[in-house]
């Protein structure tokens, strides 16, 4: 969509026309693709069966087409609708019909037929700003496809939805695209199959540029998994039919060039693995054993590292529900206070993940406990015991957003910041893994600032242990895309461990957390005194 949308006379590619005049125009902002943009198109009422359908997010003009709310709309006519924030995928089964369609992608899965959208009309992921977002879809195609009406009424500036048609669209010989690495077939089972689950998946970098991830199961995979690349964001999808993850659902971050991270989703036909990447030049998938399937992938290793950063939405507070995001006067005191020069020097704050990404996942009595809302808390608190001593901060997110990996230190680098700090909360299959570490960069550990990275990582995590007395896991070198493509000294702290019940109790307790916030404050302060900005 262009910043200000304009309706052709040809709504739809079945032929039929607009007048522009009857329907109501529009001055909004929305946001999608990670942008507000202004809309200044014309907005139509909505009616499904002759019942008119209220929305947060009303239809709108899309390339010439109309894209409304795929729940209310569809859900109203009785079909089943489902969406899979891991995957970003949308499902819809209506009277023996089944499509599957993948938010910005411009293919849809007809019963398992791979077909293009006629046009480029994407689903989108849409919402006026501080509104609920609706995953919006292409109404004709959509509805055409399972067996339902569309009438566009342009004199009176409404779309009508029927569902008591038979009008289904024969779509065989459609246009249909292969991608280079096409998608499987999905498995038919003649009979019902054995309850199995995805018990480990594992990962490593055989190069700069090639992953190999390793899926073991607890029982046969043969017949059982199916595998197929999106674009836009790209990320290749393995399906495992009629299986579950043993340990649930959970992302797993990589952070390197290429190859962001590994989300898995279920449903109740499903589990999927997905492995977000980018410039991918080829994948393979083979079944080494009964039970283990291995999946590598090569990139180009080139990144958008060019891209402007997308500024988050700015708030008074964070969205944690953990503890509070102020810290406590007592904590504030026995700080260096900051000197005229060194109030100068801007300190980007980054709270690991956030939006649709909930980081590692912990379990405190039975309550699930995201990691972006815990370094979000701890992130907050570093900022308010910073700021009280007359230091500057700037901060990647506020609130429950995602910037990309490539967002963040994009961000930090455009405001010209003297040290970039990612806070972050690790995890581990073992239970008994404890302890606190610090990350730096080889690729960004010069001394052209005044002090490196490895040793700006020194100060802060011996800070941090004199307040917690938690275990020292050291400093240590990784090339994560937020530290590597940050121009300043630059550091990922891993607080502790969400996966350790004790370390989970306390990560969740004020106080823990403002010790936790005044050691990364005064490593911080300890590194920023030997900084002179190039």
């Amino acid at each position: 969509m262009r910043s200000a949308c304009k309706i052709a006379a040809a709504v739809f590619a079945a032929g039929i026309t607009v007048c522009t005049a009857a329907a109501a125009n529009a001055a909004m902002q929305i946001c999608y693709d990670g942008a507000t943009h202004w809309y200044t198109g014309e907005i139509y009422s909505l009616y499904v069966n002759g019942n008119e359908v209220k929305s947060p997010m009303e239809p709108i003009i899309f390339n010439d087409h109309a894209l409304v709310p795929v729940r209310e709309i569809f859900e109203e006519c009785g079909a089943t609708v489902e969406y899979t924030g891991e995957t970003q995928c949308v499902e819809i089964e209506y009277e023996g019909s089944y499509i599957r369609m993948y938010i910005n992608d411009n293919y849809a899965y007809i019963n398992g037929e791979k077909q293009q959208i006629p046009d480029n009309v994407v689903p989108k992921l849409i919402n006026k700003p501080g509104g609920e977002t609706k995953t919006m879809v292409p109404v004709r195609f959509i509805s055409e496809t399972v067996g339902m009406g569309v009438d566009f009424d342009a004199e009176n500036g409404r779309i009508d939805i029927t569902s008591d048609t038979n009008s289904a669209v024969d779509r065989s010989d459609a246009e249909v695209t292969v991608t280079e690495a096409p998608a499987t077939e999905a498995p038919v089972y003649t009979s019902d199959p054995v309850s199995a689950s995805v018990t480990d998946i594992v990962y490593n970098m055989i190069s700069e540029t090639e992953i190999k991830l390793t899926v073991t199961c607890d029982s046969s995979v043969s017949g059982r998994y199916s595998h197929f690349t999106l674009s836009d964001p790209e990320r290749i999808v393995i399906d495992f039919a009629n299986m579950t993850f043993k340990d649930g659902d959970r992302t797993i971050n990589i952070g390197v060039d290429g190859f962001s991270q590994i989300r898995t989703g279920t449903n109740s036909e499903r589990a999927r693995i997905v492995l977000d990447v980018e410039n991918l030049v080829s994948y393979n998938v083979n079944e080494v054993s009964d039970n283990v399937v291995e999946i590598t992938a090569e990139v180009t290793g080139e990144t958008s590292d060019d891209a402007e950063p997308t500024p988050a939405p700015q708030t008074n507070t964070g969205d944690s529900s953990i503890v509070s995001n102020t810290v406590s006067d007592a904590y504030k005191t026995g700080i260096v206070a900051a000197t005229a020069a060194d109030s100068q020097k801007v300190i980007m704050l980054d709270a690991g993940h956030g939006g649709e990404d909930p980081g590692a996942i912990g379990n405190l009595n039975g309550t699930a406990v995201n990691e972006k809302d815990l370094t979000l808390s701890i992130t907050y608190k570093v900022k308010d015991i910073l700021e009280s001593n007359g230091y500057t901060t700037s901060m990647t997110r506020t609130g429950d957003t995602l910037p990309s990996l490539t967002e963040r230190p994009a961000q930090a680098n455009a405001e010209g910041c003297a040290l970039f700090v990612s806070i972050h909360i690790n995890s581990a299959e073992a239970e008994s893994a404890n302890g606190t570490e610090v990350y730096w960069s080889e690729e960004n550990n010069g001394d052209e600032y005044g002090i490196t990275s490895q040793e700006f990582a020194v100060n802060v995590l011996d800070s941090m242990l004199k307040y917690t007395d938690a275990t020292d896991r050291g400093v240590k070198m990784a090339n994560w895309a937020v530290t590597r493509r940050s121009e300043m000294p630059a550091i990922l702290i891993e607080v502790g461990f969400i996966s350790n019940a004790e370390e989970l109790e306390a990560m969740c307790s004020d106080d823990y957390q403002n010790k936790v916030a005044k050691g990364i404050a005064e490593g911080i302060i300890d590194s920023l005194h030997k900084v002179e900005i190039p």
